[in-house]
């Protein structure tokens, strides 16, 4: 019985909700890393060894695909992390991912990014290799404060090209061969430079995103920012099923104002997008546990199963439990 989606720390680790001692975490930590040493095939081993010798940077993590997945038979079953936004470089072999309600295969030379929150899942091919980085919404930001239109090209899931041609080098390619040499190295102005090919790195990928994606829309930053609060506060307010002049109270602008943001920078309103978060989380819970829909329905916060299982149809053309079926 599946009673919740899964939250890790990394993909593959322990419940990020659990209770772990410090101490013991970093004593297992350190023995996670003396096995990795000695069970890794030369064919994976693109980092210098041992890897406790590397000072871990506070604001990121990056490590091999085969490093955890080969710990899981290659299967990271579906699961989600609450602030942490990953990036997962495939350079070798491929990997069948799960993405919220969606299933599809990445290549040799394609990134994807993994926004906070989004459930995901993947199954390797036992010849994968490729990096996955990892930091925490809090570094994301702080990395991106100077370009907060990015930032919310960021806040939805890019698979992009990233191998290079004979006529086209790729910039990404080359940040994450930079990325990876700095990460392992001990220079001088180590840190320093890992925030920065880091920055660059998140840039090449938001420059990537097609000119009719909508985070396009955003014209003046301070409609971004504003945006930006709103969806912190349907995060943590969704499913108490607020007014939308609760948000808009709380950000300091009409609801007329919220719902122009709104359409400006996502095409649709401000109710819409709290629509959207409610059907996003049931659809997640329909997939990834045995709930039954009516303690969805409870939940997610409506009055009843009927209600609840009236709106999903709603929206997505079919009931809770023919969706799903569908996608089991």
């Amino acid at each position: 019985m599946r009673n919740s989606i899964p939250i890790y720390k990394l993909y593959g680790e322990r419940d990020a909700n659990a209770n772990v001692d410090v101490t013991a975490n970093a004593t297992a930590r350190d023995d996670f890393d003396h096995a990795l040493d000695d069970a890794t095939p030369k064919a994976h081993t693109a980092r210098p060894s041992p890897r406790q010798q590397i000072t871990e940077p506070e604001f990121f993590h990056l490590e091999s695909i085969p490093e955890r997945s080969r710990l899981h038979d290659w299967h990271i079953k579906p699961h989600r992390h609450t602030n942490l936004f990953q990036l997962l470089y495939i350079t070798h072999g491929h990997a069948n991912i799960t993405f919220d309600d969606q299933h599809f295969t990445m290549k040799s030379g394609q990134l994807i990014t993994v926004p906070p929150g989004t459930v995901h899942g993947f199954k390797f091919s036992d010849d994968i290799d490729g990096w996955v980085i990892s930091l925490t919404d809090y570094h994301l930001g702080q990395i991106l404060a100077p370009a907060p239109k990015l930032r919310a090209r960021l806040d939805q899931a890019i698979c992009v090209d990233v191998k290079a041609t004979s006529d086209q080098p790729s910039p990404m390619d080359f940040l994450i061969t930079q990325l990876v040499a700095e990460y392992d190295s001990h220079q001088t102005g180590r840190l320093f430079a890992l925030r920065h090919i880091l920055g660059l790195l998140l840039l090449a990928i938001g420059r990537h995103i097609p000119s009719n994606d909508p985070a396009r829309l955003s014209r003046q930053e301070q409609k971004t920012d504003k945006f930006r609060k709103f969806q912190s506060l349907v995060e943590t307010f969704y499913k108490q099923h607020k007014p939308l002049e609760f948000y808009a109270r709380e950000i300091g602008v009409t609801t007329t104002q919220l719902n122009r943001i709104a359409k400006d920078i996502y095409g649709i309103t401000a109710r819409e997008v709290l629509q959207n978060r409610l059907m996003l989380e049931a659809k997640r819970t329909l997939i990834y546990t045995d709930i039954a829909v009516q303690q969805i329905a409870g939940e997610l916060g409506f009055r009843d199963a009927g209600y609840f299982s009236r709106f999903f149809a709603k929206k997505q053309n079919t009931s809770p439990a023919q969706f799903r079926k569908s996608h089991r």
